[in-house]
């Protein structure tokens, strides 16, 4: 199903006179991930919450595939959209397995099909059916209760996702697991994801595209490395501050770097670590770290495309560090 998301200049004013999004016009293409981006109070989470109608424009249009949202009924606009928040917002009283279930339920699926997508989702998000189904939320970690949440928001397969700063109460090895995860998984279930977050860094290894606001108003929409190397005004440039070697090596995907890559190497027999072409060069680096390995293949999806060895990285760089003029 194609799925595009288009702003036509939207504002949002709340009761008070407070503008909280001013003439915003961007288009979300299908299955991007765009990042909204921003200190508190840019209006990147009003922004989101108007694709849903949880908060609805004072002007301006948001359509989806060409609908205007505001002719659409809310309740029903909202079953074919997934929805994750910082908080999850499980439900304490109901089984992991029926939290799952909510929007399916709610759509008439039928109770073998519901149970089938339960299986499925709690085994794609790395959690044993069997083991997992009958809890309860507070039988959970902090990590599991949010991978349970991403599920939720996945399980009547909405063509749209919608994620407010997810992993964003978790601690930094959960969070970067999850992180990993969901690009793995977003790029299999190709959904169209508006993802939002204050961290530049978290910005930069999960979106396609961001969109960097400010009090409302968009400062600049472009690739995590566009927005690195072609800041557009001042303001873009001091958010970016003094992280721009970090960002440099987080932008760069491991994809971008094919020279480095020797495609002629056979494809290990052995199942191991591996790289995915979309990982980061600071991904890349922790993965070597953590295997012990001194090469290790590439695959975009199911595809090999060779070996990445831990010498070639090292060169790659070394040779950004010296471009960036970073002090050795």
């Amino acid at each position: 199903m194609k799925t595009t998301i288009t702003f036509n200049r939207v504002s949002k004013t709340f009761p008070g006179g407070v503008q909280a999004v001013k003439d915003l016009s961007l288009e979300i293409s299908e299955g991007e991930t765009l990042v909204l981006l921003g200190t508190s109070g840019s209006g990147k989470t009003t922004t989101m919450k108007m694709v849903n109608r949880l908060i609805d424009p004072t002007s301006g249009r948001i359509l989806i595939d060409g609908a205007d949202v505001m002719e659409q009924d809310p309740i029903e606009l909202r079953r074919g959209i997934g929805y994750s928040i910082q908080s999850i917002g499980l439900f304490p009283h109901m089984t992991v397995g029926d939290n799952i279930a909510v929007v399916p339920r709610l759509l008439r699926w039928s109770k073998d099909d519901i149970d089938e997508r339960i299986d499925q989702l709690l085994a794609m998000m790395g959690l044993e059916p069997e083991e997992f189904r009958g809890r309860y939320p507070m039988q959970l970690s902090g990590g599991q209760r949010q991978r349970v949440g991403v599920a939720r928001a996945l399980a009547a397969d909405p063509p749209i996702v919608l994620m407010d700063e997810p992993f964003g109460a978790l601690d930094p090895i959960t969070r970067e697991q999850l992180q990993n995860e969901f690009i793995e998984l977003e790029s299999e279930i190709r959904k169209t994801v508006i993802f939002v977050t204050h961290d530049v860094f978290e910005a930069a290894k999960m979106g396609d595209r961001i969109a960097l606001l400010d009090e409302g108003r968009l400062q600049q929409l472009a690739t995590p490395a566009e927005l690195v190397e072609s800041p557009a005004n001042e303001f873009v440039d001091q958010f970016l501050g003094q992280h721009r070697f970090q960002l440099s090596l987080l932008t760069s995907t491991i994809g971008s770097i094919a020279e480095a890559i020797d495609s002629t190497a056979e494809e290990p027999v052995e199942a191991g670590s591996r790289l995915s072409a979309r990982h980061s060069l600071i991904d890349a680096l922790d993965e070597f770290k953590k295997s012990k390995s001194l090469e290790l293949p590439v695959y975009r999806r199911k595809q090999y495309l060779g070996l990445l060895r831990k010498r070639s990285l090292l060169a790659v760089i070394a040779r950004s560090l010296g471009e960036t003029g970073e002090p050795g």
